[in-house]
């Protein structure tokens, strides 16, 4: 065969694939996409703004878990979901920063942990645990669950700081990272968090600039970004990670192979750390001049299609989830949709509202 056909052939077979990624009718959304998960079935259940969660199966049907998370419920604490985590049971979790909720997929919820009204910040048990104000929320394969907690008190006029806690499949809260405390990561600012199946935590270290992990044994180690050398006007410089820079990471996914895949919300990418390297893997917004945004930026769009050709806009929040299949599902808050990122490499939209 002739390489032209061969080339023929390829570009084919490419066009066959987009055209069937892009095939499947986008769905209408009641309202803003706001945060989600994937179940152990590769539905996604996603948190829309007024309290609504949906389910949308890999084929593209949308259907009601829950109109009103609120409804049933006559006084306050009502439930809220600020993050949303599922286990491998596929029991959701859902807090509104001090208080954490159990949700089965039939849309019932109870009281899992916090202590209403009691913004103090105390390990225990279930019943005796206390969170002020949780931020970020996920689940490993053993049925802990990860809480990334915010303390903007300024007490001691150093900033804000961040703790990371684990809720242990047994019921035992405890607390494993102190960002004030711990010499090793010391941060202001937490803007995403993964756990990977050895329960290595991930932390987007958003004032550093760059990824961190946090081993069991509480070692840690930064994966990728010169941590802390530009506070101002960032550049984004991909290659090997001893030289790496990132902008503005935050949510991330750990894939199959261990791989780091996380999104950048000023440079409206999604950006993998794998084999000691940085490579952009969805999007080709244009970055301005170094000198130009002080926080660093670049366009935002809208476009499916092949991923390095894809544009997404994510100023009003950016959330991030993988399936058993690797296809990656990103809520790009700037259009008010959810996307989809194929292991082929294609964009689509799943969701719009």
């Amino acid at each position: 065969m002739s390489v032209s056909l061969v080339k023929y052939a390829f570009l084919l077979l490419l066009a066959l694939v987009i055209n069937q990624s892009l095939a499947q009718e986008v769905i209408k959304l009641p309202s803003q996409p706001k945060s989600f998960v994937v179940d152990s079935q590769d539905n996604l259940i996603a948190h829309l703004y007024g309290g609504i969660i949906v389910k949308i199966t890999p084929t593209g049907k949308m259907t009601y878990v829950s109109e009103d998370i609120q409804k049933g419920f006559n006084r306050a604490p009502y439930p809220k979901c600020e993050a949303m985590a599922i286990d491998k049971n596929d029991n959701i979790y859902i807090t509104d920063g001090s208080i954490i909720w159990k949700m089965s997929l039939d849309g019932k919820i109870a009281h899992y942990a916090g202590i209403p009204f009691d913004y103090t910040v105390k390990d225990g048990t279930l019943k005796t645990a206390k969170f002020g104000s949780i931020e970020f929320m996920k689940a490993d394969g053993d049925g802990n669950i990860y809480v990334g907690e915010r303390d903007a008190s300024n007490k001691d006029n150093l900033g804000d700081f961040y703790l990371i806690r684990k809720i242990s499949a047994a019921g035992d809260v405890t607390t494993i990272l102190n960002t004030r405390e711990n010499p090793q990561f010391k941060s202001n600012w937490i803007a995403g968090i993964a756990i990977d199946m050895d329960q290595n935590v991930y932390l987007s270290d958003g004032a550093g600039r760059c990824i961190k992990r946090l081993s069991p044994d509480g070692k840690v180690t930064v994966m990728a970004g010169l941590c802390g050398k530009r506070q101002f006007h960032p550049f984004y410089i991909t290659g090997d990670i001893s030289k790496a820079e990132l902008m503005s990471p935050e949510d991330i996914v750990i894939d199959k192979k261990g791989e780091i895949i996380f999104s950048d919300g000023r440079l409206h990418r999604i950006i993998k750390i794998a084999d000691k390297k940085v490579t952009t893997i969805a999007g080709n917004g244009v970055i301005q001049p170094n000198n130009v945004n002080m926080g660093g930026r670049a366009k935002e769009g809208y476009k499916d299609g092949p991923a390095l050709t894809a544009l997404f806009n994510f100023p009003l929040g950016c959330a991030l989830t993988i399936d058993s299949n690797q296809n990656i599902y990103v809520i790009d808050g700037g259009n008010d949709c959810i996307r989809k990122l194929t292991p082929a490499g294609i964009v689509s939209t799943v969701a719009k509202r």
